[in-house]
């Protein structure tokens, strides 16, 4: 994976987790995320391409895979199901519940 998309990715998840906190239902999720992936999208895109022209990226086959990886991983995001962000909630509930526990735990200690 490449620097850009990872990028993209992790903007992706920080989206969804401010979505999570500030919206009720999974298709308002859906809906508060579709302008801010597209931006992010979009960002990194335009870095990619100043890159390019700037001979940071020498080769244009890299270049134009690095853009389909980037553009995947939009489409990705974009199009999760409910049973998908469903998933990706619990988890990152999962993950913080963990974060709390560990950490009332080291206070205890």
């Amino acid at each position: 994976m490449n620097q850009y998309t990872l990028a993209f990715k992790q903007t992706a998840n920080r989206v969804l987790t401010l979505a999570y906190g500030h919206e009720t239902s999974l298709e308002d999720i859906i809906e508060f995320t579709k302008q801010p992936l597209k931006y992010a999208y979009l960002d990194q895109q335009q870095r990619m391409e100043d890159d390019y022209l700037a001979g940071k990226i020498t080769y244009s086959t890299v270049f134009y895979n690095m853009q389909a990886n980037l553009y995947r991983a939009y489409l990705a995001q974009l199009h999760l199901t409910q049973e998908e962000l469903q998933v990706k909630y619990e988890r990152k509930y999962q993950k913080h519940v963990a974060r709390k526990a560990k950490l009332i735990l080291k206070g205890l200690s």
